[in-house]
């Protein structure tokens, strides 16, 4: 086995600092890593408080839900919502809509949490769940949507912005200042131009995902041309999806899961990247027209 103790140690291990690192400099090393701990703690306890808040926030409409008033949760969760728009709020709408007996304002609160957050899997769970009862039809994606949803849309935003920036400062800024020139600074500059490229198709395929909207209501009717007095085509069951392809006046040009094309009003129609909450007597079936 190696010797690994220094001979010039006298035959003993150099000291431990704080955490069991090695202390090679006495204070300054002491300090860094008790520094390091101090940091990791806070990070680990303000995670935890997050949490805890969150839960405390919504503890009354939760309790609410577990007491079978679905309709004072969904009241208690749609407030909160037009405070703070989060994806556990919605989730939780959605879970009060679905037991009230709403499934399409249920589905449109279930798409919009995984548009906030795609790493949402309870919502995933929902929407898989009201997809094998019948009562959800997912939207066709492109590719370009589909790797969208790798990441929030504010963090597709972001993670183009910065890495831009950063390629741009990476290149500029040394030749303005007149800096010397090294190896890694190129390479750095090629990996963050890389990254900008990447979020290029992100970004388009969020553009075209914002076209998407939910039918909220049950027997609304898919019309041939925008018009109240247009034929009817046929009649949405509640939560179906659509991709808007243009607007004339109050009704939107709408293509549906089923490759379906027609005109639906625009009071019937909810955006998945909207955040108006749906009120709960709106929430039903629509009367047949």
């Amino acid at each position: 086995m190696l010797n690994l103790i220094s001979p010039k140690s006298g035959g003993q291990r150099p000291k431990a600092g704080f955490a069991g690192v090695v202390d090679g400099g006495g204070a300054p090393g002491l300090a860094l890593n008790r520094c390091l701990v101090i940091m990791a703690v806070l990070a680990v306890l303000f995670a935890s408080g997050a949490a805890q808040g969150a839960a405390d926030v919504f503890a009354p409409g939760q309790a609410a839900w577990a007491a079978k008033h679905y309709e004072a949760a969904a009241e208690f969760f749609g407030g909160e919502l037009k405070q703070k728009p989060s994806a556990e709020a919605w989730r939780n709408f959605g879970e009060a809509a679905w037991q009230g007996g709403h499934p399409g304002a249920a589905v449109l609160a279930w798409e919009r949490a995984r548009w906030l957050n795609p790493y949402d899997t309870n919502a995933a769970a929902c929407l898989r769940f009201a997809e094998g009862q019948g009562l959800y039809s997912p939207m066709p994606l492109t590719w370009t949507e589909t790797f969208s949803t790798w990441l929030p849309a504010n963090g597709w935003a972001g993670l183009s912005c910065v890495s831009l920036w950063l390629a741009v400062g990476l290149l500029v800024v040394p030749a303005v200042f007149r800096w010397r020139k090294t190896g890694w600074l190129p390479v750095l500059a090629a990996v963050a131009a890389g990254i900008f490229l990447l979020t290029l198709p992100a970004l388009a395929g969020i553009h075209t995902r914002m076209r998407l909207g939910v039918v909220p209501l049950a027997n609304t009717p898919l019309r041939q041309t925008p018009t109240a007095t247009a034929q009817i085509l046929s009649h949405f069951a509640a939560g179906d999806m659509v991709r808007c392809l243009a607007v004339r006046g109050e009704y939107y040009l709408v293509r549906t899961a089923n490759d379906a094309t027609g005109w639906v009003a625009r009071e019937d129609f909810q955006w998945v990247a909207g955040n108006a909450v749906p009120g709960w007597a709106a929430a039903g079936t629509r009367m047949a027209n």
